[in-house]
């Protein structure tokens, strides 16, 4: 591992002598790195007290109670059992109740035991979800630590804190952090494991490799792309042997055989760590809780779907090499994987886009940011050939761990059919803020920086709190993003306390109001009551099929439900959906008198697609945190979208 003094700096030029206020103690570097560190956490968990839970805190919390409390892991083991055992953490000191219906126990049914631990027992609901959200973020500051840590040691101690102001002013990262789901545990441990491996390869120790071990495996637990170690530290293995041996053929070839030895010893301690945090108990059921019939997706859907993937986990399972839970949890995310509904730019696919992350990317990184990174490129490339051969090695040294993680990371996403949110390539996000510590080596590249930075301040303030709706200008803003995304990228169902605030300021006296929401919250819980909810088929608690009239009024509608991302009659309409329609209608006095209810569920969502394709060709007016879209409807319009021919310019199109 090299040391800071046996590094050049970004611009080429030999390393500054050290000094006292390089090092750690400096008392200016650490109340900085403190400030800002303690505003990141303060300003990613004061804004999620203004939104509701997201679709998926309500299983990651539920989750983790059982997993603490009854030492049962049949609950969504597909999200990672170490945060969700953090987020169990509240409700177990806080003596909860909890629903223990052997009915639905035995199909693992998470999504109505969480319904029902949330909003059915009289538990405080908003306190366990905030104080989860809490731990999460101190992963979010954990992360922000490393990278001030490798910048510092790269860039010298402006470079440090200019990559951690980056950082500590982030949307994305501001959002993620404050939310209790597993995806800032997953980009820590993602971001540090093949930076301590790295080490551990060059130090060929026992302590570096029991630390290196030891992360590796909380890594696995953390979510499952954690297994994306495997690539990383196979290329980290062959780089080690060619980057670090200077003797021809035969050393290397020793050296990699040696560093192929400590990765298997890796391996063996991450394995051991997995079944620590599943009580070494191969079976995901606890000792006396109910039976365990099957989980919530069984085990020959999920093979059906991987391909010959499943005779190697079939294998695994037969003898026992891992956890139950664990096995199945991963089974479940390459199943769910494999075909995925997903909306991008006015298109559904099934199987995602190339262009989807490079998009979400580019439209989703401050400006300011985009800025500092083309400086930092330009002022690398620059850099980079007046370097000495021997100096460029010691860079790609150092960088190597770093690189090579978010290449694999990035090369995964591109080629990945989960396109539903930025927050599968956050692990690509640390190297860059690192480069741009960079800048600060040169005065004026420093200044622009700087200035740069406060760009990205701005910014950020001026969307706060609706974080997960940050978008730049590139791609029309925040107020636009419903047209290019959905789903977690935009609309997790978050925002119910902003259509709350929203309805108390511009709700007409006696105006209808119908809510179509994606999420697993329950809207009358924060105050949200509609006098129809319309149709969809995310709702945990389904409303009564009874009939009632679209009448004129306020439509608000989640993005994701607009996009009809999740419907059952998505993309254009289709002459068979329009005469299915028209065969119902004639149906309506028998719905509204109570008879079929299971023609009107159906009648009812046709109406609520044809509503949408009108509704998808016009303007909204207004939104709530710009993920719900609000239109305000009369009936000349209502009779248009519901009686004539479906046209517009933005329907959204099937792939």
């Amino acid at each position: 591992m090299f040391r800071p003094a046996e590094l050049s700096n970004f611009n080429g030029m030999p390393p500054e002598p050290p000094s006292r206020s390089r090092r750690w103690c400096d008392p200016a570097t650490t109340a900085a790195v403190t400030a800002l560190l303690a505003l990141f956490w303060w300003l990613a968990v004061s804004a999620s007290l203004e939104h509701s839970h997201t679709s998926d805190e309500l299983p990651h919390i539920t989750s983790g109670y059982a997993y603490d409390r009854f030492g049962d892991f049949r609950m969504q083991p597909e999200n990672g059992n170490l945060p969700q055992r953090l987020f169990g953490l509240p409700a177990l000191v806080s003596h909860v109740r909890f629903p223990l219906d052997p009915s639905l126990w035995e199909h693992s049914t998470y999504w109505l035991i969480g319904w029902d631990f949330f909003y059915s027992l009289n538990n405080p609901t908003d306190w366990l979800v905030l104080c989860a959200r809490a731990l999460n973020a101190l992963f979010g500051v954990a992360l922000g630590l490393f990278i001030f840590a490798v910048a510092r040691a790269w860039h010298g101690r402006t470079g440090g804190l200019l990559a951690l102001a980056f950082y500590a002013f982030a949307p994305n990262f501001l959002e993620h952090s404050a939310l209790a789901t597993s995806d800032m545990t997953a980009t820590f441990f993602l971001t540090l494991a093949p930076w301590l491996f790295w080490r551990h390869l060059g130090r060929r120790d026992l302590r570096s490799g029991l630390l290196a071990g030891l992360v590796s495996g909380l890594t696995l637990v953390a979510k499952f792309n954690g297994i994306l170690l495997a690539p990383i530290y196979a290329l980290l293995v062959v780089g080690d042997a060619w980057s670090r041996s200077t003797a021809p053929g035969g050393t290397r070839w020793r050296r990699l055989a040696g560093s192929f030895g400590l990765a298997v010893g890796q391996a063996a301690i991450a394995i051991a760590v997995v079944w620590a945090f599943y009580d070494f108990r191969f079976s995901a059921r606890g000792p006396g809780t109910p039976p365990l019939a099957s989980f919530a997706w069984s085990w020959p859907e999920m093979f059906a779907l991987i391909g010959w993937k499943r005779h190697l986990i079939q294998a695994a399972l037969d003898w026992k090499f891992l956890p139950e839970a664990w096995l199945y949890g991963f089974t479940n995310v390459l199943a769910g994987a494999a075909m995925r509904p997903e909306f991008f730019a006015g298109e559904l696919s099934l199987h995602g886009w190339w262009q989807y992350f490079p998009a979400i990317f580019l439209l989703k990184t401050p400006l300011g940011m985009l800025g500092a990174l083309l400086l930092a490129l330009i002022a690398g490339l620059a850099g980079f050939r007046r370097l000495s051969p021997a100096d460029r090695r010691a860079r790609w040294q150092r960088a190597c761990p770093l690189v090579v993680g978010a290449g694999v990371v990035w090369i995964v996403a591109l080629t990945s059919n989960l396109n539903i949110g930025d927050r599968h390539i956050l692990a690509v996000y640390p190297i860059l803020f690192i480069a741009i510590g960079g800048l600060a080596t040169r005065r004026w590249l420093a200044v622009a920086a700087g200035a740069l930075v406060l760009v990205e301040v701005q910014a950020t303030l001026a969307v706060r709190p609706h974080y997960l709706a940050a978008f730049n200008a590139l791609g029309g803003g925040p107020a636009r993003a419903y047209r290019l995304f959905a789903d977690s990228a935009l609309d997790w169902g978050q925002d119910l306390p902003a259509l709350r605030s929203w309805l108390a300021a511009e709700r007409r006296p006696g105006e209808h109001f119908y809510l179509g929401y994606f999420s697993s919250a329950w809207p009358p819980h924060y105050g949200v009551r509609p006098d129809q909810f319309l149709p969809a088929d995310n709702y945990i608690v389904q409303t009564p099929a009874t009939w009632y009239d679209y009448e004129p009024g306020l439509y608000c509608i989640s993005a994701t439900l607009l996009d009809e991302v999740y419907s059952r009659y998505r993309g254009p309409w289709t002459a068979p959906y329009e005469r299915r329609y028209r065969e119902l209608q004639a149906f309506r006095s028998e719905f509204a008198q109570g008879r079929e209810p299971n023609a009107f569920i159906v009648y009812n969502r046709l109406r609520f697609s044809r509503l949408c394709k009108y509704l998808q060709s016009r303007p909204p007016d207004g939104d709530a945190g710009h993920s719900i879209l609000i239109f305000r409807l009369t009936a000349a319009e209502l009779h248009t979208a519901l009686e004539a021919p479906v046209t517009g310019g933005y329907p959204v199109r099937e792939r």
